[in-house]
């Protein structure tokens, strides 16, 4: 049974985050994100579907991220889908 978490990813003055920009997220699926913007910043709190175990997802999550200037932190979700 694949793992679900919840990754909130942070965007001051990286690349842009959108839809387009989880295409490639890494070991994982997106099955939900729900966006936010300012003028400054972007944010996504976007579930994930994923196979590793979860702190193997946030290491490839936090990899992603840096190359794109964000930051993100990552939490295991419990109970039925």
């Amino acid at each position: 049974m694949p793992h679900r978490s919840v990754a909130v990813i942070l965007n001051v003055g990286g690349s842009a985050l959108d839809w387009g920009a989880l295409g490639d997220v890494p070991q994982s699926r997106v099955v939900r994100a729900e966006f936010a913007c300012g003028e400054r910043a972007a944010c996504v709190a976007a579930t994930l579907e994923h196979e590793c175990p979860p702190g193997e997802l946030v290491a490839a999550l936090r990899r992603w991220a840096a190359g794109r200037g964000w930051s993100v932190t990552v939490a295991p979700l419990e109970g039925p889908r």
